[in-house]
Order: C-alpha cells, then structure tokens, then sequence
C-alpha cells in the first residue's frame, strides 16, 4: 500500500509539473504577408534598376544560395557583387505577375521581371522568371534561394 501511494504521489507530481502542449500559432493575417512579398519582390526588381545593394544585404539570408541571371550558382557575396557591378544599364526593371504559396514560415515567389536598358550601346529588353524562396523569421522575410531563369527574347532570335 505505501509503494501504490509513493507511486500516486510521484505520478501526481509530474503530471503537476507538465506542461500542457501549447496550440500551433496561428499566422498573422495571410493577406498582408502576401502582400509583403509582392513589395518584397518589387523593391528587388528597384534595387537592380539602381545598382543598389543594400536590398541584398538585409533581405537576402546570410546563408542564400542560387542561380544568376547567367546561369552561375552563387552565395550573398557573389549576387551583392553581381548587382554592384554588372555593365547594364536599366532604364527599367519591374517585377510583375506575382504567384505566391506560404507554408507557415516559408513562402516561393514565381513572378516575372521585365528589364529595358542599354549596354554597351545597344539597347536590350530582357525577361526572366524568377522563383524565391522566403523564410519568415524574426526580422523578416528573408530569402534563401532563388532561380533566374531568361526567356527568349526578339533580340535573342
């Protein structure tokens, strides 16, 4: 009888002590978190028009890896480097046509960036499909991957 009441009393103590499981955080309003990643995506598409890359620097992760507009797999670094550097000179670039998923704390953009500019004395029009992965994480949207894919053009023909 005493085993049975020291077995009560131990089982009584832990359940005591353990904490119920807490419900799953239900997401701020999906609305406005899609409408986040469109101004994400459009702010993007204004920091390669300026060359600006500030953008990159805070929105892209420290840990980002994907392809360029050439095809090169490349780090935060290297797209930082890309953007700072590249001889293209945007009249206009602008990101349209925005498809996006969420799954809790992640997020894929597909949407499609239009560019107009000249490069060495030549003008250019130039379209990519661009897919993002973002991860929502306590200071934000941050993206981890993308993918550039360049479609065929009249100039390229």
């Amino acid at each position: 009888m005493k085993r049975i009441a020291i077995l009560l009393v131990a089982w009584l103590a832990c359940v005591g002590s353990a904490k119920a499981q807490e419900p799953d955080e239900q997401p701020s309003n999906p609305e406005m978190q899609r409408q986040e990643l469109v101004n994400l995506e459009k702010e993007n598409a204004r920091a390669i028009q300026l060359h600006n890359p500030t953008f990159f620097k805070s929105v892209y992760s420290e840990d980002f890896t994907g392809v360029s507009r050439y095809g090169e797999v490349v780090n935060k670094p290297g797209i930082i480097r890309e953007v700072g550097m590249t001889s293209l000179q945007f009249d206009s670039v602008v990101s349209t046509d925005p498809q996006i998923k969420m799954f809790r704390d992640v997020a894929y953009v597909l949407s499609m960036r239009s560019e107009v500019g000249h490069a060495n004395g030549k003008r250019f029009y130039n379209q990519f499909r661009v897919l993002r992965v973002y991860v929502n994480t306590p200071r934000g949207w941050r993206i981890v991957t993308q993918l550039e894919s360049k479609l065929v053009t009249e100039d390229d023909r």
